[in-house]
């Protein structure tokens, strides 16, 4: 069975993004950005075979934080980015995906900045999400931690672990109670805070740390958050790691895998 996964990604406020925006921040070369079939190499060596669409008729995706009565609440992207694993690295494919999917992820938000993405692997359909927010004179981030296996590293703390990689931004973590902002799955509104609520609810967040309030701006945060996500990956095997910054969903990264 083919198994692929698809980035949704949009311009909350201003124009749309182009397919040429888009190609070029994920280092597309070859032929026009939109409909052409695309090579690229993920972080774990695997090869890969990307799409991306602009086609008004395929950027459907999940409108987080809002909720309809009769279906997951959805909104258009400017762009969807289809990823096949053309030849694997390893045996677990859907790792090789995800992990090339973070990478995107990580390289759209620091090329153009102030977008919105969310990500799923067809297998699962478990969403992975970053939004950037505006700067806020006043923020709390609260981080809940996942795991399907114990972190591998003796000692592990989460609040540890956001306090290095928060250096440099103001932001200073105690540990908090990990049930904060975990909802019922049937309350959710979206395809991305029901894969938050139904993951929880299959293996509650072990770990929660939560900050002070201090000045926060976009790129301070998403720069933590990286730093964050790659040093949980080194110590944690399977994690979710999840991020609100006053209450609002910031970012939910699904599986956390070692790097490469």
């Amino acid at each position: 069975m083919s198994v692929d996964a698809v980035l949704a990604v949009r311009r909350p406020d201003g124009p749309p993004l182009t397919a040429e925006e888009i190609g070029s921040a994920l280092g597309f070369r070859n032929g026009p950005a939109e409909r052409t079939r695309h090579g690229a190499t993920g972080p774990d060596g695997s090869r890969l075979s990307l799409w991306l669409s602009t086609d008004p008729g395929d950027l459907s995706g999940p409108a987080v934080g809002v909720i309809r009565d009769d279906w997951y609440a959805e909104r258009l992207y400017d762009g969807r980015l289809y990823v096949g694993v053309t030849e694997s690295a390893g045996e677990d494919v859907v790792a090789a995906l995800r992990s090339y999917c973070r990478f995107a992820t990580a390289r759209l938000h620091g090329t153009l900045g102030d977008l919105e993405t969310a990500s799923y692997v067809d297998v699962d359909g478990n969403y992975s999400y970053r939004v950037d927010r505006p700067a806020l004179p006043e923020a709390v981030v609260d981080l809940r931690l996942g795991s399907e296996a114990a972190p591998a590293a003796p000692g592990f703390s989460l609040v540890e672990a956001a306090n290095r990689a928060a250096s440099g931004t103001g932001l200073v973590f105690t540990e908090d109670e990990p049930g904060r902002h975990v909802i019922p799955s049937e309350g959710a509104g979206d395809s991305v805070t029901y894969t938050v609520a139904h993951r929880a609810e299959e293996l509650p967040f072990a770990r929660g740390a939560r900050s002070g309030a201090v000045p926060v701006d976009a790129r301070l945060l998403g720069e933590f958050t990286e730093r964050l996500l790659t040093e949980l990956a080194g110590t944690t095997s399977g994690a979710d790691l999840a991020c609100w910054v006053n209450d609002r969903l910031h970012r939910y990264e699904v599986e956390l895998s070692p790097p490469a």
